[in-house]
């Protein structure tokens, strides 16, 4: 202390009235303060006692207390007042406000602490004094109690690591519980001698008791690890603990199999493997089974051929040679024995005076000679005349079948051309008989009420009168610029501007369909007029209590005959099991359209021309998410995808439609066996599963075409029926699919419990849009934005933990920790999967709630995810309805009144929407490309550069190749940009002429 500061305590203490202790303990307040105004006023503490102080061995602690603006600070320690003369004093001025600060300290021994042994331990506190104005007397201010104790670190550990032996890549936990101390000591583990660094070493975690968890097992984690506490005591170390990571052995493949022993006949092979792959280590099990496998062989003997017997001499021919032939067949040679030796054809000249050479009769010969001759020629004219007869009976032979197989070719082009005319005749009096052609309607006792009486007799199937309770949709066509689907493409996708918009003028289309609560049957029913199209009932829109929805299907084009439709009454027999807000339906006629469940993202694009010019056909589409649906697997086995219903199965398409659909498969890692699973059971039946492609294994007569996509896939099919992905890893290797993860809790406010529910859903649209319309009829309310997790193949399972829990809550389980089975997530066999975590309120003052809720593979460091969990309790609505909970679904088209089930997912696109290629561009893309060309750049180049060229041989088996790989492309690409870039592909190929059709069409918007 200087001598100004000493003069200054001086002078205080002149002017100033000490404290003075009055008989009840409490302070006497001087009866003079200072009278500089900068001083003066209640004093505020600048330093105050820290909570605990620590006594080390024989060192005492020092107390510190500063406070401005104060005339004297004064400790009381134990409940007893610490005199002035065990304080030291010292003012400190600031230089540039002039602001004075007193700052008292004292020291407390390890003795003063041990003799004293009140309950509450040896607690300090300072008294900081001013002048107030106004106030007679000074005013004090007690500062935060500091409580002193005898610090220690005991040296026996109450749990030591023990020693483990662990196999590679597994999860070990080296327990520790340190010593008994004061104050609680500080955990750390050595390795070898040599200190772990938990911060850079992620695969080490130590745990809030102390234990070290090695996360996943390396070699290089084998040695001596030992526990230390530490604290400002002392600082100990528990006896070493041996961690051995062993190897199993694992065996190698199979050797290719030795040569069989016998060159002819049996013998015996073998084959051998190795325990190398790995080779056990660390005492590690060695492998069991066998290193050699033998098997009986059978090499094959070689046979060397031998000459059958000569044939008969031949006729002797008029160069007097005769034949004769023999075969090396007696027996062939095989297996690489030796070819018969010799000739296998042996002439000679023809003998027994039959045949002479042929020279020119000289005159000098004598008459024997010309007798001689004369008999010779005779000979000779004979045979010729006879080889002549016998070819021309072999001629007329020959004529004769040529002639009876023209007659019977005839014979039947006749009988199949009357059997054609009989059949179509047949035809038109039937469409004549249904439809009513002489504007009198459909007479009572025709086919069709005929037909409408055994569809009566089914009870379930058709109802006469409706049950205005059930669900009731009426699909309504109307003009396509007033058409609610418009509304469709903001939700959807935007398309650029069309080529053409169908007239549409004078056609109407009404359908209504009924869907009961546990009925099983969708009935969708088109009214035909006399005229063939199909007329509307202006009544329907008008009454809104008969819970009505007006929708736009499909516009028919112009010269369509509606009257060769296959039926006027369709029935659509679905599960009873499929939610009423994902299934969607509509007629299609040749001009094809798409149908959307914009939710789930699934559509399925009907090309134009795949149903036949002048008929209709009714369409529907659902999403099947009661798990009964779903395929049982094998335990390598997960589905990547919704299981969709397509129908009816009964549909006549001429081509095939593409049905395109989300998939979680992770293709960035690789690694994936995929296959598409089909069930042609009716739909009203549970499916019976069967594989029906692999990826990458299709065949001629593979029944689809798969276009597999980063997070899309697209069938190319003519089967309606049940569709699903499923994958499984390759042999070794460790595929990855991308969960989503989402955490719901109830709306209502709670009285004491309050429960998290974290879903684990495959990361598709539909998924996480099942467990919204759960979770809207349940009330609940989303906690987060839902986030993404990649989930690994290997076994290892899915751990959530809640941390960070707001004071005021506590968790009803014993842990704060959850796991759920890698098989209940990999089997895909449960739809809404979730784990709950069930909270208790302590403090009902509270009213929010916020944690953190970790979600992470175990064993697998990086796949990891945090939900940040903050909610505010008052801010709930009081009664809160299941529509008000959660976000809507988005509707795309016009509802009246109200409706439970269809009205927001009946989603239609005309095509006027749909397809950016009109037909007639379309074939002459389909003209100038389906040819080949020596150059390349044909279809087949295209299919290349819109990779979709994985089995070519798909597209080559069609009759127009570039027609189904435009029906892909237009089902694939639905951005903006879509007809530049078709357009850049084709300039990219060097077929400008196609790229001018498509520039000469598009005008000036492109």
């Amino acid at each position: 202390m200087n001598v100004g500061t000493s003069w200054w305590w001086l002078l205080s203490t002149v002017t100033a009235v000490l404290c003075v202790v009055a008989s009840n303990g409490d302070f006497v307040a001087p009866v003079i303060g200072s009278s500089d105004p900068l001083a003066q006023g209640p004093p505020l503490f600048k330093e105050q006692p820290k909570p605990n102080y620590y006594v080390v061995k024989n060192k005492p602690v020092t107390i510190t207390c500063r406070a401005t603006p104060a005339i004297q600070i004064t400790f009381k320690c134990a409940g007893q007042q610490v005199q002035a003369k065990h304080q030291v004093n010292l003012k400190l001025i600031d230089p540039i406000t002039g602001i004075r600060t007193l700052q008292s300290s004292i020291k407390v021994s390890r003795e003063e602490v041990e003799e004293y042994f009140g309950s509450e331990g040896y607690i300090c506190r300072c008294y900081a004094w001013n002048t107030v104005p106004g106030s007679p007397a000074p005013k004090f201010v007690e500062s935060k109690p500091g409580l002193v104790e005898v610090a220690y670190l005991k040296k026996r550990f109450q749990r030591e690591p023990m020693s483990h032996s662990v196999e590679m890549e597994s999860t070990v936990e080296l327990q520790c519980l340190p010593p008994d101390s004061k104050p609680l000591p500080e955990v750390f583990w050595l390795k070898d001698n040599k200190l772990i660094n938990v911060q850079e070493e992620i695969n080490f975690i130590i745990s809030s008791e102390g234990s070290l968890i090695i996360n996943q097992a390396r070699l290089k984690d084998t040695g001596n690890y030992t526990c230390g506490a530490m604290n400002p005591a002392s600082r100990r170390l528990s006896d070493s603990a041996v961690l051995t990571v062993y190897v199993n052995g694992g065996w190698s493949t199979w050797s290719q199999w030795t040569d069989c022993s016998a060159k002819c006949g049996k013998g015996k092979q073998h084959r051998t493997r190795t325990c190398t792959n790995p080779a056990p280590l660390n005492g590690g099990k060695p492998c069991t089974g066998e290193t050699m496998q033998n098997s009986a062989c059978t090499a094959i003997c070689q046979v060397d051929g031998f000459w059958s017997p000569w044939s008969s001499w031949s006729t002797c021919s008029p160069d007097c040679i005769h034949h004769r032939r023999r075969s090396c067949d007696n027996p062939r040679p095989m297996n690489g024995g030796g070819y018969c030796s010799g000739k296998d054809l042996d002439s000679i000249n023809c003998t027994g005076g039959m045949c002479r050479d042929k020279r020119q009769i000289s005159p000098r010969f004598g008459s024997t000679q010309k007798a001689e001759t004369k008999i010779e020629l005779n000979t000779y004219n004979s045979f010729v005349e006879k080889s002549a007869e016998a070819s021309r009976a072999d001629d007329e032979e020959k004529n004769i079948k040529v002639y009876i197989g023209i007659c019977v070719g005839v014979a039947v082009v006749i009988i199949a051309i009357v059997v054609a005319v009989i059949i179509l005749r047949q035809k038109r009096v039937h469409q004549q008989n249904v439809f009513g052609v002489d504007g009198q309607g459909p007479d009572v006792n025709s086919p069709l009420a005929e037909d409408e009486k055994k569809i009566n007799k089914n009870g379930d199937m058709l109802s006469i009168q409706p049950d205005l309770t059930q669900t009731v949709v009426t699909v309504q066509h109307v003009n396509p610029g007033d058409s609610p689907n418009n509304n469709h493409m903001n939700a959807m996708e935007k398309a650029p501007p069309i080529y053409s918009v169908p007239d549409t003028t004078g056609s109407s289309q009404r359908l209504s369909a009924t869907l009961g609560k546990n009925s099983k049957t969708l009935l969708v029913e088109p009214t035909i007029s006399q005229n063939g199209s199909v007329s509307m009932d202006s009544s329907g829109g008008r009454d809104s209590g008969k819970n009505m929805l007006s929708v736009s299907p499909r516009p028919s084009s112009q010269g369509e005959n509606l009257q060769d439709s296959r039926q006027s009454m369709i029935s659509m027999q679905l599960p009873s099991t499929i939610d009423a807000e994902a299934v969607t339906w509509s007629t299609f006629s040749s001009s094809g359209g798409r149908l959307l469940l914009p939710e789930s993202g699934v559509c399925m694009t009907i090309p134009e021309g795949a149903i036949k010019k002048g008929c209709v056909e009714e369409v529907y589409m659902a999403v099947c998410r009661d798990d009964k649906d779903r395929p049982r697997l094998n335990d390598r086995q997960t589905i990547l995808s919704p299981v969709l219903l397509i129908g009816p199965q009964s549909a006549m398409l001429k081509k095939p439609i593409i049905l395109s659909f989300q998939h979680c498969a992770s293709m960035r890692q690789g690694g994936w066996i995929l296959s598409v699973y089909s069930s042609y059971t009716p739909a009203d039946e549970p499916p019976q599963w069967q594989k029906l492609v692999t990826l990458g294994h299709e065949t001629i007569n593979t029944p689809l075409y798969m276009q597999l996509d980063a997070d899309h896939c697209h069938l190319v099919t003519d089967q309606l029926q049940r569709y699903a992905l499923i994958g499984e890893s390759v042999g070794g290797g460790r595929a990855v699919k991308i969960l989503r993860l989402a955490a719901f809790a109830p709306a209502i406010t709670p009285s004491m419990d309050y429960s998290i529910r974290v879903y684990v859903v495959e990361d598709t649209a539909d998924a996480l849009e099942g467990v919204i319309q759960m979770e809207r009829r349940l009330g609940g309310r989303l906690l987060d934005k839902p986030k993404q997790i990649p989930f690994q193949d290997g076994g290892n399972n899915l751990c959530l933990t809640i941390e960070e829990l707001s004071p005021g809550w506590r968790s009803k389980l014993a842990a704060n920790y959850q796991e759920i089975p890698f098989r209940h997530i990999w089997s895909g066999n449960q739809n809404t999967l979730h784990c709950s975590f069930s909270l208790e309120l302590v403090d009902r003052s509270q009213t929010k709630i916020s944690c953190k809720i970790q979600v992470y593979q175990k064993a697998i460091l990086s796949n990891r995810q945090v939900l940040q969990i903050v909610s505010n309790l008052k801010e709930m609505p009081p009664c809160p309805t299941p529509s008000g909970t959660l976000k809507g679904r988005s509707s795309t088209v016009n509802s009246v009144g109200t409706s439970s089930g269809f009205s927001s997912m009946v989603t239609l696109d005309p095509s006027s929407q749909v397809f950016r290629l009109p037909p007639h561009i379309k074939a002459q893309l389909c003209m100038l490309l389906d040819p080949p060309n020596t150059r390349g750049n044909d279809w087949r180049m295209l299919a290349r550069t819109l990779s979709v060229d994985r089995y070519i041989n798909f597209f080559a088996t069609k009759p127009s190749p570039t027609e189904h790989i435009l029906d892909l492309w237009e089902a694939r690409h639905r951005e903006e940009t879509a007809i530049t870039d078709l357009m850049n592909v084709l300039r990219v190929m060097g077929r400008m002429d196609a790229a001018a059709v498509l520039e000469k069409d598009m005008g000036s918007w492109l």
